[in-house]
């Protein structure tokens, strides 16, 4: 992906969540790779914020940056979203760390007004929300941070092509680039004072035509994906249904991961889990593909040791999210003693709060006590390797 940014020439980027979810040394890698700077401002290395960072590949972290565009100055700010610490392990952040976007936001503007810029642009993977969360706090930023210009944000994966918060324009062109954004600013050139702002967003359809640099460069990476994609890794006998919190599609991973974990030597007694609102899995081959839509996400494995009384305690939060159908596996509840320790798998991101869903389940899972570790291996490949072991699964 990098390389492709390189190719087309891009001023920028900004850091998003996902780029933490393989782990910091590959967020560094790719930093390394990229031939222009990585704009993030609410970021830390070591305790060291972005553009005060000496060494390495994230001297590359750039708060801001300013491009001279038709004669006129723009100031462009970048920020990343505060929710990664309540996502993704700090096994895999390391000494890196995310803080308040509206502290770095006001000193962003603060030195951008000492470059004499004509505008400035808050590029945010924050994006469009009714109503403001932890992990998308832009109407509070904007209200706080005056001197804004506008707003382009992302995350959310919402087709917002304009509106105003603050009386600052703001857009959002979806995900995946199914949609492309696009602002104009217009200046007086006498005042050199900003007139009027324009955003709107483009379906990508079959309009448009694929970029031949892009298509070219990429072919074997996409070829090698493809045959990855289409690798069989076993075969289901019989209707594998998904229905239910404990349903059989659900028993299969959770022993999936419990198989993984032995072969780890790290041995458990139960899995808390849910299943992603899978449909049942029908008879036939199996690939890699189909591993993919039963684990969409980029998560690991966690173990921890806690209690039975705890145990209760985080199956009672999850059931308060209505959206949940996490379910207790290998255990059961009833016969759960409250001072016993118990080893239970979770994915990391759970074991984060599951994006501030379970935080009895962070606080329970930072006690020392609780000897929380994570497993470097994806539940994902957890499940590709016990159909790999068994082949035909029932």
């Amino acid at each position: 992906m990098i390389d492709s940014f390189n190719k087309m020439g891009y001023d920028g980027w900004v850091l998003g969540n996902h780029e933490f979810d393989w782990g910091i040394d590959i967020v560094e890698t790719a930093i390394k790779r990229s031939e222009m700077p990585v704009i993030t401002s609410n970021v830390m290395v070591e305790e060291k914020k972005a553009g005060a960072i000496e060494d390495g590949a994230f001297t590359k972290l750039a708060p801001w940056i300013v491009k001279e565009v038709g004669g006129f100055r723009i100031g462009f700010v970048g920020l990343t979203t505060p929710g990664i610490p309540y996502w993704t392990r700090p096994e895999l952040l390391k000494g890196f760390r995310v803080f308040d976007p509206i502290e770095s936001l006001r000193e962003s503007v603060k030195e951008l007004g000492a470059e004499k810029v004509d505008a400035i642009l808050v590029l945010g993977h924050m994006g469009w929300k009714r109503a403001d969360d932890f992990a998308n706090p832009i109407q509070e930023m904007l209200k706080q941070v005056s001197g804004i210009d506008v707003y382009i944000g992302g995350h959310s994966h919402q087709d917002r092509p304009a509106w105003y918060w603050s009386n600052v324009l703001c857009t959002q062109a979806n995900y995946y680039g199914i949609n492309c954004g696009r602002v104009d600013l217009s200046f007086d050139l006498e005042s050199r004072k900003l007139v009027k702002r324009n955003a709107w967003t483009v379906l990508m359809d079959d309009r448009f035509a694929l970029d031949p640099v892009i298509v070219e460069s990429t072919k074997t990476i996409v070829q090698n994906a493809e045959e990855r994609r289409q690798t069989v890794i076993g075969e289901v006998s019989e209707k594998i249904s998904a229905r239910g919190k404990s349903s059989p599609f659900w028993q299969l991973i959770c022993t999936a991961f419990m198989k993984t974990a032995e072969k780890q030597k790290i041995f458990s007694e139960g899995v808390f889990h849910g299943t992603f609102g899978n449909p049942d899995v029908d008879p036939g081959v199996k690939t890699i593909e189909d591993a993919w839509q039963w684990i969409p996400y980029e998560n690991w494995l966690v173990h921890a040791r806690i209690t039975g009384a705890q145990i209760r305690v985080i199956m009672a939060e999850s059931k308060e999210d209505r959206y949940s159908d996490r379910n207790l596996f290998g255990l059961d509840p009833a016969d759960l003693q409250p001072d016993k320790r118990y080893g239970i798998l979770f994915n990391s991101y759970d074991s984060q709060s599951g994006g501030r869903r379970l935080m009895f389940l962070r606080t329970i899972l930072e006690e020392p006590a609780s000897e929380t570790r994570l497993i470097p291996v994806k539940t994902r490949e957890s499940v590709i390797d016990y159909f790999a072991d068994n082949y035909e699964v029932k």
